[in-house]
């Protein structure tokens, strides 16, 4: 899949070297599923150049489906066996590239089927933080063909985009704007977004601890518990005060959800719920979700700034990682220490926004300050 002009060693060179930073003699394990084998053989190559000790856990896309139909009792063969998990307890690292390749057969698949393979990918990355590892997650799994005709993007432009953000960023100044973001955001009471398009949102700030995933898993991370970072990276995330936001929030960037693509959101909130909402485009990909959803699923729960430079606007599973975008969320925040449990999630994503902070700007129509 990766022949559209990509560059596989540069892939693994950022994931394995600069995010994982691994070291002579550390074990690694590269898991990956047949359509993103290129990338996952770079990382097994890349590391061993390093002096690294890596084995590769595949999965074949055909022999995978050909399970569900030959043995649709899934329960004997789905998740984790003890010999994997037995590896992945004694491994330093942990390169992960998500599948299957076709996720809208996946989801699609009838309740007694799917049932069973739900939370193979949680399960995956659980282990890392168990056995006190570091993680990767490469967005690449996910920027199938199949997975980009379900949203209407062209397969090797997602990829392009995807690698561009991995390889082409100076992660020096990526964690720098992190730290500020996520300093302000950490001592503020109040937070305040408002753009061009007519969002305009107030949310209050509870002293908690922000998320920076800015592509490295650093000590300071695995004290905090944080094992697993994305790649590409760059977004500082913080769990608002469940009950106290208010305001309008206009999307003008998409947002991929599992049913499809919706694009033009717009959410009144009112008492940090989400009381009313509509869409330009998609909006039963949303509806259906939302009111499935158990108790929680319009609590506003999450606020998030994009921090990578080298994103475009819009890219599938990365749309809250553009630089100066904010995104906001509703439903399940527990993960970032918030007490919404639910979990559901699903958010809208406006660039060109400004940001203020008890007043204090932290971002100016999109520019990072």
């Amino acid at each position: 899949m990766p022949g559209e002009g990509t560059s596989p060693p540069a892939v693994a060179r950022a994931i394995v070297g600069s995010a994982l930073a691994l070291k002579r003699g550390e074990h690694v394990a590269v898991v990956s599923w047949s359509h993103s084998l290129p990338w996952a053989a770079a990382c097994v190559t890349e590391a061993r150049r390093i002096g690294a000790r890596p084995f590769l856990l595949l999965e074949d896309e055909a022999a995978f489906w050909e399970s569900v139909e030959v043995a649709p009792s899934a329960r004997a063969w789905a998740g984790l066996s003890a010999p994997v998990r037995a590896a992945l307890a004694r491994s330093d690292a942990l390169v992960y590239f998500p599948g299957p390749a076709d996720r809208p057969r996946f989801r699609a698949l009838p309740p007694r089927l799917l049932e069973p393979l739900l939370g193979g990918h949680d399960e995956w990355l659980r282990r890392p933080r168990a056995s006190g590892a570091r993680a990767v997650r490469a967005l690449l799994g996910y920027a199938s063909d199949a997975q980009a005709e379900h949203w209407g993007v062209p397969g090797a432009m997602w990829r392009s985009q995807l690698i561009r953000a991995t390889t082409a960023v100076d992660y020096g100044k990526l964690r720098a704007a992190g730290a500020r973001a996520a300093k302000l955001l950490a001592r503020g009471r109040e937070l305040r977004v408002m753009a061009a398009n007519g969002t305009d949102l107030t949310l209050r700030l509870r002293g908690r601890t922000p998320w920076i995933d800015d592509g490295q898993v650093d000590r300071e991370d695995l004290r905090r518990g944080r094992h697993v970072t994305t790649s590409p990276a760059g977004v500082v995330v913080v769990a608002v005060d469940e009950r106290a936001s208010a305001g309008t929030v206009v999307a003008n960037r998409p947002s991929y959800l599992s049913g499809g693509r919706v694009d033009g959101g717009q959410w009144e909130i009112e008492g940090g719920r989400l009381r009313n909402y509509w869409y330009t485009e998609g909006g039963t990909a949303f509806e259906t979700e939302f009111v499935a959803a158990p108790r929680g699923r319009e609590i506003v729960s999450l606020f998030a700034l994009g921090l990578n430079p080298a994103l475009p606007p819009g890219v599938p599973q990365a749309e809250d990682l553009e630089e100066g975008t904010v995104t906001i969320a509703v439903g399940g925040n527990s993960l970032y220490g918030g007490r919404n449990r639910c979990r559901y999630l699903s958010w809208l994503t406006v660039g060109e926004a400004t940001v203020a902070v008890d007043g204090r700007p932290l971002s100016d129509r999109g520019k990072l300050l």
